[in-house]
């Protein structure tokens, strides 16, 4: 049988609970409703990572890189410089150029495919600059947002899934899911390209409302299907242990 290399999430609790970790050169999506913990499960996934010599790159496409670093600040109180500095961990954010005004679809169809080619030109010049082996984007949602037909969104999706996976990397999707929405992303789609999916949430815990993370799916993975609430705190995420829930 071949044999599975894990590495660590970085979240305190988790791997036990998906054989050791996410699989070295899959596509993950970390997704949630806003306010969930996506940006601090994908910082967390960088920073440990870094901790133990693997160079990591976080791409923005909504948030400015000083707003981000600001929001790890102030969710951990990690001073990220000295990081930077050794070339553990490289960010850079990536403007959508989508048209403001109505265009038709062959015109959209252009901007969306020329966007996509600038976003993997960008992770493949990120993860260059500093070899990185584990890398987020943050978000995809930017896409689906855009992308209007079903078939052009699922295409350029997986071009993207798939060249992420031919550079070798160990990489995180952020997706986010509308407040009304029951699916697992914005458009419904790329849950099923990805190799997992983590869903974060808030649910009722032991007669409290927690932040919660249940493994929707992972491939090659026998993985726990409970719900497991997590905490943030200043030394990262931890998931707290329910008893009946405690070896998976």
């Amino acid at each position: 049988m071949e044999k599975i290399e894990r590495i660590t999430t970085g979240v305190k609790g988790l791997d036990e609970k998906m054989q050791g970790g996410f699989y070295r050169g899959s596509v993950n999506l970390i997704t949630g409703k806003t306010g969930t913990g996506k940006t601090a499960f994908s910082s967390t996934f960088l920073f440990q990572g870094a901790l133990k010599g693997e160079p990591g790159f976080y791409m923005s496409t909504e948030e400015r890189v000083e707003d981000i670093r600001g929001d790890i600040a102030a969710m951990f109180g990690w001073d990220l410089s000295q990081i930077e500095k050794k070339k553990l961990l490289n960010f850079i954010y990536v403007k959508p150029t989508f048209p403001l005004k109505s265009i038709n679809t062959e015109e959209m169809n252009k901007f969306v495919k020329l966007y996509l080619f600038d976003i993997t030109d960008q992770v493949v010049k990120g993860i260059k600059a500093n070899d990185a082996k584990r890398v987020v984007i943050d978000s995809v949602s930017i896409i689906e947002m855009f992308v209007k037909d079903e078939y052009l969104s699922r295409t350029v999706l997986i071009q993207l899934v798939e060249k992420l996976k031919s550079l070798g990397v160990t990489v995180l999707l952020t997706g986010t899911i509308p407040e009304t929405s029951e699916a697992l992303s914005g458009g419904g789609i790329i849950e099923y390209i990805v190799d997992s999916v983590i869903k974060l949430d808030f649910l009722p815990v032991a007669e409290d409302f927690k932040r919660t993370l249940t493994i929707r799916k992972m491939r090659r993975t026998d993985h726990s299907v409970h719900i497991h609430p997590f905490e943030i705190g200043k030394s990262g995420i931890e998931i707290i242990e329910i008893p009946q829930y405690k070896t998976r």
